[in-house]
């Protein structure tokens, strides 16, 4: 049986384009060019994926989106820069609300948190809060504990 991978566009134009990847630990990473690179990703992988886009007038798209990838026969969402599609964790658009977002994900970090390895579900609690503009509650030790645990015992 043959291996699927999301595969995820990485590109970076000064001051016009750049796709990156906030989180995330591709299995494979293969350069196109000196601006351009897929990373792959096998299913299941989280990862945080920003796309910034600008021209003369300045910021035209900025988006961040963290997503777990699947595999193709599942239902997926189709992200701009993601083949063949993923599952949507949390996507923020805007300057305001990805500043918040990526934010978030420093947050994480400075508490000791790997971001792949965060509970999807706080990841939606996170989107839910960023669009409504509501405070986020923060993610605990116990938390984590649980979704490690719920993992380990569904792999």
């Amino acid at each position: 049986m043959s291996e699927f991978y999301t595969r995820v566009e990485i590109a970076f134009y000064p001051e016009h384009l750049n796709h990156w990847l906030r989180f995330g630990v591709p299995v494979e990473q293969h350069d196109l060019d000196r601006r351009r690179s897929l990373a792959l990703f096998k299913p299941g992988q989280v990862f945080g994926y920003v796309r910034w886009q600008a021209n003369e007038y300045g910021t035209q798209v900025w988006r961040f989106t963290i997503v777990k990838s699947a595999e193709p026969s599942l239902m997926l969402s189709h992200i701009q820069g993601v083949d063949p599609g993923c599952e949507v964790l949390l996507l923020a658009t805007g300057n305001a609300k990805v500043k918040r977002a990526l934010l978030q994900i420093d947050v994480l970090e400075t508490a000791g948190f790997e971001p792949s390895d965060v509970s999807p579900a706080y990841y939606r609690h996170v989107h839910n809060r960023v669009a409504t503009a509501r405070p986020i509650r923060d993610y605990c030790h116990a938390q984590h504990a649980a979704h490690l645990a719920a993992r380990k015992l569904a792999s």
